[in-house]
């Protein structure tokens, strides 16, 4: 269990090596290097001929690696930390504190985290004077293994906050996900439906 507990306590003080976008990009064309920027106009000659050039970004972007795939909002970045050994760790997070966490394992099947990870973090609120209830949480994904584990609902004083972690785990591998929305009536519908898309866009291969 001592990766177990080593993974609890980095999640909350981890440090990223963000995967985010530049505001230039170099266009490379039959060896000619031409700048670019992002949804900007250019035009560049190119022996003698005029090119018409513009650069554009998808609005949600692809996150992909050998275990899992996920799209996320174009404005937003991913956040990829290493914890120990065969555990990574990925987290894109809105200004709301809206976001989504995901573990991957590749010697370790994270399905015995679940409770131990959704009590983690939501004791500080308990503690403060927070109403937990607990329901089960099933998912099954578009790559057709399901994520199993629960959801908490904390209230107080007409504040709700939702914690849910689920996994999918094999044999010494897996992949643990927590989301986290946080009770803010003017971006509730853009928080769900941000939570929603990344779900639905979840892959584990």
């Amino acid at each position: 269990m001592k990766q177990t507990t080593l993974l609890l306590f980095l999640f909350f003080g981890y440090s990223t090596l963000v995967c985010s976008q530049n505001n230039n990009y170099i266009l490379i064309i039959d060896g000619d290097s031409i700048a670019l920027d992002l949804n900007k106009d250019l035009k560049h000659t190119i022996r003698g001929k005029a090119l018409q050039l513009k650069l554009i970004q998808p609005q949600n972007l692809q996150y992909s690696d050998d275990l899992i795939a996920f799209k996320y909002p174009n404005d937003l970045s991913v956040a990829k930390t290493p914890l120990d050994g065969d555990i990574e760790q990925l987290m894109v997070m809105r200004a709301t504190g809206t976001g989504y966490m995901i573990q991957t394992y590749k010697s370790f099947n994270p399905s015995l985290l679940v409770d131990l990870m959704l009590n983690e973090i939501t004791k500080e609120s308990v503690s403060y004077g927070y109403t937990k209830t607990v329901t089960p949480f099933e998912y099954t994904l578009q790559s057709g293994q399901v994520l199993k584990g629960s959801t908490a609902t904390l209230t107080y004083k007409g504040e709700e906050e939702l914690y849910t972690v689920a996994a999918y785990g094999a044999k010494d591998q897996g992949v643990l996900v927590m989301t986290m929305m946080l009770s803010d009536e003017a971006s509730k519908k853009e928080d769900e439906t941000f939570l929603k898309e990344f779900l639905n866009s979840l892959q584990i291969r």
